[in-house]
């Protein structure tokens, strides 16, 4: 119950729609995006140089060749340069799982509080006792 408080009470104090950690994430790709240059190829696809690196970004299906958008969620420099260069916000293309209203919907149930188990009724039921272990056929193996 603790925990599930100290969550809610964490959310209430993003200071925008997505979580602090994404934020950081963001910004140190955002100072990565600075190092990219852009090669603009029609509606939505963008070659990106990084170094001696290319990588192709493409906002219809938000992915980028690097894969880092695709399994974090979170653009990284390649897509940011893209999005700079057409003005786009690069918040909207953050996934959902990392926004505010997401992380309310885990936290968002109470825990019912419960008392101590010297207080919950006794069963007349017999106690569960744990399966009794059997040799497996087979030569036995050495303890060394």
């Amino acid at each position: 119950m603790e925990r599930m408080n100290s969550m809610r009470e964490f959310s209430g104090k993003w200071v925008g729609g997505i979580s602090p950690m994404a934020m950081k994430i963001l910004g140190e790709n955002a100072q990565r995006a600075a190092k990219c240059e852009v090669k603009f190829n029609g509606k939505t696809g963008y070659e990106i140089q990084d170094g001696s690196y290319k990588h192709v970004v493409d906002f219809r299906r938000c992915s980028c060749t690097c894969r880092s958008w695709q399994l974090k969620g979170i653009p990284r420099a390649h897509a940011i340069t893209s999005m700079h260069y057409k003005n786009y916000e690069v918040e909207p293309y953050v996934d959902h799982w990392y926004r505010k209203d997401t992380y309310l919907k885990a936290y968002n149930i109470f825990i019912q509080p419960l008392t101590s188990m010297n207080l919950w009724p006794k069963s007349t039921l017999p106690a569960i006792e744990p399966h009794v272990i059997t040799a497996m056929p087979g030569r036995q193996k050495k303890k060394r």
